[in-house]
């Protein structure tokens, strides 16, 4: 299960290491304040190949009193954004980085309008920045080249949430999934694209056709396929928590689009989560409900969290949980589903070898408005099941089926676990504390689910002595492989064969292949 390990010294109290996919492997990168008393720091990193394998550490002075606060990779050039303070008008600039000769530039970036920053991201030597500027979202376009900025239309206005922005670095494209309410509060969802200048290429408002009674809740946008591109979310009452069940909205070349709506109806195994008892009992209830002819509601939070995109069709992964804390953030609310905002720049669209990234740290921080960490500390969540569907092409349901996650409590309402499906297989692993824990679908049925496995060193003759739980983070990675990261505290034996501990940042690649485990009895 374990494969591969890569260490790096560092102590506890030192800051911990970002990961992030790059063209050939990972790069791994932190800021380090220097030791003394200065506000000096430094951008350190390493690059990875797929074995985990490193030769090279590098290091970068960056400017005093900046701190990191966005990332993004474009071909072999990796772009850090640093900003002084968190004002809306705070200084920033951006180092930008040849991976390749290790090359560094500076951009200021003194031409960019004051904004509380969300999202950044490097299309074609164009940073692009969403912020919100006077509680109105604002996207600016800013060309490397001639220092020209460029401030996008249509986005900023009252009542405007930006659900996702995503790049195209392919066909040089910029979309942007926006939500806002109109004069009469009536909620509205539109796909706007623009080319890396700037200038909208075009504009699909979604019709709701019953906008009085129920309304889209979220949307994540697709990765285009053949020219086509898809809207996938939940729609549910309006102004109501209860939700209704799936949309998928298919958009062709030309802007054209139809819509699909799924309802509990069309996902008999929705309660298979629950014992034999109780799902028979949800059943019951459910088949009452459609004979009166009354649309089956689901009153718990029900939210589309990946899109995993095929040739023949997808696979939606969801959570399905409940907010035991009363002060949760409303689905209404901009970025209400986090996992946009804790997995950003198309890491939903996961699909086979276009890896992963970790979290934005510009994303959570107590400087984001609309980060549920930032005001609510005390919050919790029970989480009831993963939910996970596979809809073809033509729009058919092909299977459904549900992970039980066992009302398991968390303080975040981010996404729960992490998906490796190659169109037959379906793992998902999730931490709990310093364990993994492992479930397995093959063709939509249920094989094992949340079994228990510690963190294992490569090395027999080392042992974990401990393991910083808060450090821990998991990520899909790519094909049937993961990636764990974090700092431990080694016990090994040193050449004269006495007993010493080393504090190490590492990275532990971990192979899955449900077929091959044999549950204890």
């Amino acid at each position: 299960m374990f494969v591969e390990r890569f260490e790096y010294e560092t102590k506890y109290t030192e800051n911990d290491f970002m990961i992030m996919n790059r063209p050939g492997g990972l790069i791994a990168f932190r800021t380090q304040p220097e030791k003394g008393f200065n506000l000096r720091s430094r951008l350190q990193f390493f690059l990875t190949d797929y074995q985990l394998e490193s030769d090279k550490f590098s290091e970068i002075r960056i400017r005093d009193s900046f701190e990191l606060t966005g990332y993004d990779m474009e071909g072999d050039y990796f772009y850090v954004l640093f900003q002084k303070g968190s004002s809306a008008n705070s200084e920033r600039y951006i180092v930008e980085i040849n991976l390749q000769t290790e090359e560094t530039k500076e951009i200021s970036l003194e031409y960019i309008h004051a904004m509380d920053m969300q999202e950044f991201f490097v299309l074609n030597r164009k940073a692009v920045f969403l912020g919100i500027s006077e509680m109105r979202p604002l996207v600016q376009i800013f060309n490397m080249e001639d220092n020209d900025v460029f401030t996008v239309q249509g986005v900023y206005s009252k009542d405007t949430n930006v659900l996702q922005m995503r790049k195209d670095s392919e066909l040089g494209l910029i979309d942007l999934l926006v939500s806002k309410r109109d004069r009469l509060k009536i909620k509205q969802m539109s796909v706007l694209s623009f080319d890396e200048y700037g200038s909208k290429i075009r504009e699909i408002n979604l019709e709701n056709p019953n906008p009085r009674e129920n309304e889209f809740t979220e949307g994540i946008l697709s990765p285009f396929y053949n020219y086509q591109q898809n809207v996938i979310g939940t729609y549910g009452r309006k102004r109501r928590e209860a939700y209704l069940g799936i949309y998928i909205a298919d958009i062709n070349e030309f802007g054209e689009y139809d819509i699909n709506y799924y309802t509990l109806e069309d996902f008999p195994n929705f309660y298979n989560y629950l014992s034999e008892r109780h799902r028979e009992r949800k059943l019951k209830q459910l088949e009452r409900r459609i004979k009166r002819e009354k649309d089956p509601v689901i009153s718990d939070i029900f939210t589309t969290r990946e899109i995993i995109p095929f040739r023949d069709g997808f696979l939606i992964y969801n959570d399905h949980f409940n907010a035991t804390n009363t002060r949760y953030i409303p689905r209404d609310g901009v970025y209400a589903n986090d996992a946009y905002r804790f997995y950003p720049r198309g890491s939903f669209f996961q699909g086979p070898g276009l890896g992963f990234h970790s979290r934005n740290p510009m994303l959570n921080s107590n400087r984001d408005p609309y980060n549920s960490l930032a005001w609510q500390q005390n919050g919790s969540y029970k989480f009831l099941s993963s939910y996970f569907i596979f809809i073809n092409r033509e729009g058919q349901v092909i299977w459904d089926n549900a992970f039980s996650l066992a009302n398991k409590n968390r303080f975040s309402p981010g996404k729960f676990g992490e998906v490796a499906f190659d169109g037959e297989k379906l793992h998902y692993m999730y931490l709990e504390g310093n364990l993994l824990h492992l479930s397995y679908m093959k063709n939509g049925e249920v094989v094992f689910e949340n079994q228990e496995f510690e963190i294992e060193l490569i090395n027999d003759n080392e042992r974990i002595r401990d393991t910083r739980e808060s450090s821990l983070s998991l990520s899909w990675w790519y094909s049937d492989y993961y990636l764990l990261s974090g700092k431990q505290r080694i016990r090994f034996l040193n050449d004269q064969g006495k007993e010493e501990n080393r504090d190490v940042f590492f990275l532990t690649k971990i192979k899955v292949d449900g077929d091959l485990f044999v549950p204890e009895e």
